[in-house]
């Protein structure tokens, strides 16, 4: 995944320089680069967004097919994110000789479910921490990811104009990121065998998070024709100083916790201390735009796209390696433990209205 997102920033620095390269190439007495030509005044804009969410921590269950006994098949069934809905807010202030503060919020809020059903007796399913004989008597699963995204950047910049039809806006400043991330998984079949039959459920719950707050850097640059129409391209780089929390919740039911120890239910964590780190970043976005200037000095701006985020290693869980007993006991009991990293990361479209006034 990482290395998809860098190869489109690298697309994106790409067409940027091509653009450069287009405009010193086209014969204008205006080819000088020079500090943009600007008025002092305001921008607002409006982005809607459709944003898939990503990581590499999202399966839920192991479907196994057990016979024929020499042969088993194993195949990890994912929670697979729709695109959802998303916006940005931006506003700048734009002064003399190219010169801007600008911040930006986005924000998303996305939630995807799945299940898997044992479809007869020759298939099971469990988790990756008990998928064998153990695991036979589970016969339903279902998985559940919520992420939540909000990211500020807050930054001053300063636009270069490349000839008539290239400007280039080099900026930097901070960036401040709340990634968010919840995946549920449930378990649950029917004992129909031993001392203690009937049903029996355990529900997983991984929530993981990271706030945090780091300098950011980047580029963008926009090629207009004399028509109104043009492209555009952004590429930039942030380093996230915060902290990280991550707490696994289990709560489960059994006739084998009911009959031993009175209990209808049982609830059990795994929890990590809270700790800092540093959480690189990469978001890059490439488009068309539109321009059109009015008389009351406004100007207004539509674009489209395609845009993409990713924050590397900021997801942190700990799972049960092996159990000492099964599931359906209706308790955690853990023998071994591990601890995994994921990327988090959102891609889309965009459609983006601007407004500037001078």
């Amino acid at each position: 995944m990482f290395k998809e997102k860098k190869s489109f920033a690298i697309f994106s620095m790409v067409l940027l320089s091509s653009t450069m390269a287009s405009a010193a190439t086209t014969p204008d007495h205006n080819d000088a680069i020079t500090l943009a030509n600007t008025k002092p005044g305001y921008s607002f804009s409006f982005t809607a967004l459709a944003l898939k969410p990503s990581a590499s921590n999202l399966n839920y269950v192991i479907f196994n097919k057990e016979l024929p006994a020499q042969s088993p098949n194993w195949r990890e069934n994912e929670i697979m994110p729709s695109y959802s809905f998303a916006f940005a807010l931006a506003a700048s202030r734009i002064f003399e000789d190219g010169r801007d503060l600008n911040i930006e919020w986005t924000h998303l809020n996305s939630n995807t479910s799945d299940s898997t059903t044992a479809p007869n007796a020759n298939f099971f399913l469990g988790p990756d921490y008990e998928i064998g004989p153990d695991a036979i008597p589970i016969r339903n699963a279902t998985g559940n990811a919520v992420f939540k995204y909000d990211v500020v950047n807050l930054d001053v910049g300063q636009r270069v104009q490349f000839g008539p039809h290239v400007q280039m806006h080099f900026f930097g400043g901070l960036s401040n990121g709340y990634l968010r991330e919840e995946v549920t998984a449930t378990y649950s079949g029917d004992l129909t065998t031993g001392l203690y039959q009937g049903p029996f459920s355990t529900r997983q719950q991984v929530r993981s998070s990271v706030m945090g707050l780091g300098p950011r850097l980047g580029i963008d640059g926009n090629y207009t024709m004399d028509n109104g129409f043009g492209f555009l391209g952004e590429a930039a780089v942030s380093a996230l100083v915060g902290t990280f929390y991550t707490k696994t919740n289990y709560l489960s039911s059994a006739p084998e916790l009911l009959a031993l120890f009175g209990q209808t239910s049982n609830t059990q964590t795994i929890a990590d201390q809270t700790t800092v780190q540093v959480v690189p970043g990469l978001d890059a976005k490439i488009g068309i735009d539109y321009r059109h200037a009015s008389q009351n000095n406004a100007t207004f701006i539509v674009s489209a796209g395609y845009q993409a985020a990713v924050y590397i290693n900021a997801i942190s869980q700990y799972l049960p390696g092996s159990l000492v007993t099964p599931l359906s006991t209706g308790g955690i009991f853990v023998a071994t433990m591990n601890h995994t990293l994921s990327n988090y990361s959102v891609r889309g479209p965009f459609l983006k209205a601007t407004i500037d006034f001078a």
